[in-house]
């Protein structure tokens, strides 16, 4: 089973018996601004990789009470083989704690995972850094670390929603189930593919 980052895209390709397509925290109606744009390039992506499913990893919507996002949720599955896992922002939505396809296990990242695969997939850090002037700058954040008592393989997807607020990694602690790992070992990889190196050297 092969993992592949989907060049310029916040989104990870899952090679195996399928081709699943994951993304996370597209935050839907953040500012108040239901942004359609994104639904538009989100199936533009599914429909360009060839892929046989679609996982939201967490946070579909923004706002945690508001529920017509369900509704566009239930369009968008028209459209898609469509399955979410629950962000801490998708109240009222249906959808899973954590999702495993073949040996990956897909969470969003505000719980641990039930699951003991090895691999690890998760959005929640809106990962970032602080590169050269300041300029921040969302990335992709692998590396091993133990959760739960195991040592697994984490791949940290970007926020598929630009808007959303990030975190720089190299100077700020992760959310969630990240806050007590020392990701000082973890590498950082721009959307175009520039590898930037360990966190501890940026």
């Amino acid at each position: 089973m092969k993992l592949l980052k989907v060049l310029d895209y916040p989104a990870l390709l899952i090679l195996g018996r399928k081709r699943v397509l994951v993304v996370a925290d597209l935050h839907i109606g953040i500012g108040g601004f239901f942004d359609k744009s994104l639904l538009v390039e989100l199936k533009r992506l599914y429909f360009n990789c060839g892929a046989d499913e679609l996982v939201i990893a967490g946070d579909f919507k923004h706002s945690i009470v508001s529920k017509k996002e369900a509704e566009v949720l239930e369009m968008l599955k028209k459209d898609v083989e469509l399955v979410l896992v629950k962000g801490n922002h998708d109240g009222n939505l249906d959808g899973l704690r954590e999702y495993e396809v073949g040996n990956v296990c897909i969470i969003h990242g505000h719980l641990k995972p039930v699951s003991s695969k090895k691999n690890l997939v998760m959005g929640h850090a809106h990962p970032a850094v602080f590169i050269d002037k300041g300029v921040k700058e969302r990335v992709w954040l692998e590396g091993s670390a133990e959760i739960n008592d195991k040592l697994r393989k984490i791949t940290v997807l970007p926020a598929f929603n630009d808007v959303c607020a990030s975190t720089a990694l190299n100077v700020e602690k992760a959310p969630g189930i990240l806050r007590k790992v020392d990701l000082s070992n973890f590498k950082a990889t721009m959307l175009d593919g520039t590898f930037l190196g360990e966190l501890y050297t940026l």
